[in-house]
């Protein structure tokens, strides 16, 4: 394995380098050079042994990938029992999408334009070999004593050049910038698009995939997608048009001359359509390459603090070259294929143009073909050549695009397992909840079951803490409670109405979360704590609820107040300011249920005095669900949940569960042990 050939190089290079003090840049540079000098691919001599190497380990490597991506579809697709598109039966739909989100009254104006352009450049060379012949018979007129005024014989040509050059330079422009406003806007309302259906996927989805690979579809293959919809729209339409109407052209000129022309056509096809599916497959595998870098370097620049803490700069800097050289072989390998067949194309067509050019020299002194007809026919030729080019460019830019971004097609089309609209929207909630008989277990560890059997039900309010040992189920409840996932078995009811029937967006605005590690945006505080609450709440109904969580004080504080910006992370703020923002944005929509995972955790003992306060008025009259840690917590709940393995061993008020002396609970408290059982 190189990754792991390079680490063991780099180990043992810095530990017989010790006394260097840049040991470690030294030897990745050390490392960059072995590897230009080393690469089989560079190898003078052996460069065509090694791309048959590589290209059949990418080929397999591209089915591996094909391979994975269809399993991995089968398995959440199976748990939904909904079906999702293949790359193939995707493309129609794409080419929907396309069109659905194409501003079409520019991409019309540009093919209007762009047909314009294609008979002016059919035009032209027709009026040059005009001028042309004009021009010889002045010549031989003039040789045989004759006057002729060769500005008046050429002006009037010369000026419909001049007008047709002019003409087809303004369309060129208008072609340019009707096609690429198309394009651009297009690929920015796919990415919208697939950005929304990304954040309304359910989080089953998520457990599948990398973020930073989701990333990497959303930037990297939109980017493709773009480039196939400006530009391979803008010139095949023009070049599909001059290919035909130069092989016209060139036979309404010189009907032998054309089909010597038209002879390495068959086989320049064949030569593309070869391209095109290697270079498609290459491109399967130079997206997976580029999305795992991209999702090591976001993963990393997400979490530096952790990296520089544990000093792991050099093996992610490691890790990342080793991601990055895998999608340098694939791209030397795409660079083979494209550059001998298409030289391949070249040289065939200069030995046509060869025996062409002979062919006509001949005809021109046996005077069966005139120069400006040869001039003309040249021209056409081309012409011809340039529209077969860009065709076949389009094309193999077309496969490569298409396969490689097959992903971004499955996951722009993809409908989430649990939907995001639709169902029931109550006008009243309670918040009285029901649990019955609810297991589950993930779809991605199937056969483990997480929870057995859980059975409970809570009034207006109730406070409910969870206790257990850490995997004993405590999270995985939250989750069902917010409906990321949905039982195996059982159902879920709030007011009497199984959660499935209800509108999950209405569903979730009804229940406050806390988590012990809350997340901010890098967005105004007040911002952060309005997120997702009524478009129409003031700037006074953000300060009571900050007053509410003990928040209003040290916001005003802060250098530009409510207007501040916490950072990435919330890092300019402290993790107990962080915590109360958490808490007046789960308070400020009034919602009928409360899941607290220890939210006044962070918090010195006034502000938790202050803050569980407010947290108490807000639980009037609603159910409370609380991951407890803390025995302050446990002893104020209603009921109390001991977990173990998924099932629920003991339940009851404190002063019930501290009378068995044999209980779990009981045990707890009387070692005042928070750690093991609380965890």
């Amino acid at each position: 394995m190189p990754q792991a050939r390079d680490l063991g190089i780099a180990l043992v290079t810095i530990g017989d380098n010790t006394d260097r003090s840049d040991s470690r840049e030294l030897v990745l540079e050390d490392l960059a050079e072995e590897d230009l000098r080393n690469d089989p691919e560079w190898t003078p001599g052996c460069w065509l042994a090694s791309y048959f190497r590589m290209h059949h380990s990418l080929l397999v490597k591209a089915q591996e990938i094909q391979r994975e991506d269809a399993g991995r579809r089968q398995n959440t697709t199976e748990a939904a029992g909904t079906e999702e598109p293949t790359v193939a039966g995707s493309m129609a739909l794409l080419r929907r999408e396309v069109f659905s989100l194409c501003p079409m009254h520019l991409l019309y104006m540009g093919i209007a334009t762009s047909f314009v352009l294609t008979v002016i450049t059919f035009i032209t060379p027709r009026i040059q070999g005009n001028l042309v012949d004009a021009a010889v018979d002045a010549l031989v007129a003039r040789k045989n004593g004759q006057y002729v005024d060769i500005w008046e014989l050429l002006r009037p040509g010369l000026t419909d050049v001049a007008i047709l050059t002019i003409l087809s330079y303004f369309c060129e422009i208008m072609v340019g910038i009707f096609f690429a406003i198309c394009g651009h806007t297009t690929v920015t309302r796919l990415r919208v698009k697939l950005f929304k259906n990304l954040v309304e996927q359910d989080i089953s989805f998520y457990d599948a995939h990398v973020s930073g690979e989701l990333a990497s579809r959303l930037i990297n293959d939109s980017s493709s997608l773009s480039y196939l919809v400006q530009f391979t729209t803008q010139n095949t339409l023009g070049a599909t048009v001059k290919f035909i109407g130069s092989l016209i052209a060139m036979f309404t000129t010189h009907v032998l001359l054309a089909l010597v022309s038209t002879i390495v056509t068959p086989i320049n096809t064949i030569l593309v359509n070869r391209t095109g599916k290697t270079v498609g497959f290459y491109g399967v595998v130079q997206n997976h390459a580029m999305a795992k870098a991209n999702a090591v370097a976001i993963e990393v620049l997400g979490n530096i603090r952790t990296v520089q803490s544990n000093v792991g700069e050099f093996g992610e800097a490691l890790r990342f070259r080793g991601r990055l050289n895998h999608y340098l072989r694939v791209i030397k390998a795409t660079v083979y294929v494209e550059t001998v067949l298409r030289f391949t194309q070249f040289g065939l067509s200069r030995i046509r143009n060869v025996i062409i050019l002979g062919m006509a020299m001949r005809m021109i002194v046996l005077q069966e073909l005139t120069i400006g007809a040869y001039t003309a026919f040249s021209q056409y030729l081309g012409l011809y050549e340039d529209g077969f080019r860009t065709v076949a460019d389009m094309w193999i830019n077309f496969k490569q695009t298409i396969t490689s971004t097959g992903k971004f097609v499955q996951l722009l089309l993809r409908v989430p397992d649990v939907p995001m609209y639709g169902g029931l929207r109550p006008h009243t909630c309670s918040g009285s909840l029901v649990f019955d008989d609810v297991s589950f277990e993930y779809a991605s560890r199937p056969g483990k079951q997480i929870l057995s059997r859980i059975n409970m039900s809570t009034s207006p309010g109730t406070i409910i803490a969870l206790v257990g040992e850490s995997g004993a189920g405590k999270t995985t409840l939250g989750r069902l409670l917010q409906r990321y996932y949905d039982p195996v078995d059982g159902r879920i009811l709030l007011d009497g109405v199984d959660y499935r029937q209800l509108d999950i967006r209405w569903l979730r605005a009804q229940i406050g979360f806390v988590e012990q590690e809350p997340v901010l945006f890098d967005r105004p505080i007040h911002e952060n704590m309005a997120y997702g609450a009524a478009s129409g709440l003031s700037r006074e109904d953000v300060r009571r609820a900050a007053r509410l969580a003990n928040a209003d004080e040290f916001i005003l504080k802060l250098a530009d107040g409510y207007e501040t910006h916490p950072g990435e992370k919330a890092m300019r703020i402290s993790g107990g300011q962080k915590q109360r923002i958490a808490i007046a944005r789960a308070i400020i929509r009034q919602p009928k249920i409360l899941l607290l995972d220890e939210a006044t955790s962070a918090l010195d003992s006034e502000n938790e005095f202050v803050v569980q306060q407010a947290l108490d008025n807000v639980m009037l009259d609603r159910t409370t669900f609380i991951i407890a840690h803390r025995l302050s917590t446990v002893v104020r709940a209603t009921k109390i949940l001991v977990l173990d393995k998924g099932k629920v061993i003991e339940q009851g008020s404190h002063a019930e569960l501290v009378e068995n002396e044999q209980s779990r609970y009981a045990s707890f408290m009387r070692h005042q042990l928070v750690g093991p059982l609380l965890a």
